[in-house]
């Protein structure tokens, strides 16, 4: 039973990406962690399910090491950790009021590995596995690479609003915020995927930058964020913060862009990925 199941993910990359993005979500949504060790081992359960998925797409180049183009992934991707350092050693200064961290370098250490696996979870689930998927079932097609980003794109910033009240007119612009913003960083790592396919070092550059935003957590208590979307003048802020991120990371993409677009080698994915 199991062994028709695993050959049916194969020969339908499609339904295996589909499975795979649902798969993560429900038990995103399903299973809570109250404390920041249960998410790691949940995040590096959900990597693990992930690399099944992603597996069964494309074999056994999923699991190919790439050690001379990892340095040339983070070399490319420092603007996102630079610009995530500067918002995260702003969040310490505007949370100094906080109580502190009982244990500091125990949770600044749960939190590194714990922000390393959900760069790693969210790449092989919002980049490889989308993208290799649609790349087997529509190499032959022109439009393959601009489906593939467009889908990625949008999948990856609608998992960060999934749930959330878009009721009110604040709610919807900052949903469009937080799309922006999380597509454009995502859509970045894409073509670093696609010039590398290293999506181990993409997942790295994803987990820094998540734990560098996020250092203020590592030193003080704060309150718990359980939502993207907010009403009021908290709703505002986040509009001006995904305008902010936004804008900073269209300007990298571009830089990037500039960088390794035109070294991509298309057709080359569309023989041998």
């Amino acid at each position: 039973m199991l062994k028709k199941y695993i050959d049916f993910l194969k020969k339908h990359p499609l339904i295996t990406a589909a499975i795979a993005i649902v798969y993560a979500m429900v038990c995103l949504h399903a299973l809570k962690s109250d404390n920041n060790f249960n998410a790691l081992v949940l995040r590096s359960l959900l990597c693990g399910a992930m690399a099944f998925f992603l597996y069964q797409i494309s074999g056994e180049k999923t699991l190919t090491s790439y050690y001379n183009s990892t340095w040339y992934v983070i070399k490319i991707g420092i603007g996102f950790w630079i610009v995530a350092f500067i918002m995260g050693f702003f969040g310490l200064l505007v949370s100094s009021d906080n109580p502190v961290q009982e244990n500091i370098l125990l949770n600044t250490i749960t939190l590194f590995f714990l922000f390393l696996f959900v760069g790693l979870f969210e790449e092989m689930a919002f980049r490889a596995i989308i993208n290799d998927a649609i790349i087997y079932q529509f190499r032959d097609k022109k439009y393959v690479f601009v489906l593939s980003a467009l889908t990625s794109f949008l999948a990856f910033g609608i998992a960060h609003i999934v749930g959330t009240d878009l009721s009110t007119p604040m709610a919807v612009l900052q949903a469009i915020g937080k799309i922006a913003q999380t597509g454009i960083f995502g859509l970045s790592l894409l073509f670093l995927y696609w010039k590398t396919r290293n999506i181990w070092a993409c997942g790295v550059v994803h987990g820094v930058y998540d734990f560098l935003l996020s250092m203020r957590d590592c030193l003080f208590v704060s309150p718990q964020i359980d939502s993207y979307i907010a009403s009021g003048d908290q709703g505002k802020a986040f509009v001006l913060v995904y305008c902010f991120f936004t804008l900073i990371g269209l300007f990298i993409f571009w830089t990037i862009y500039r960088k390794i677009g035109k070294k991509i080698d298309y057709e080359k994915i569309r023989e041998e990925w």
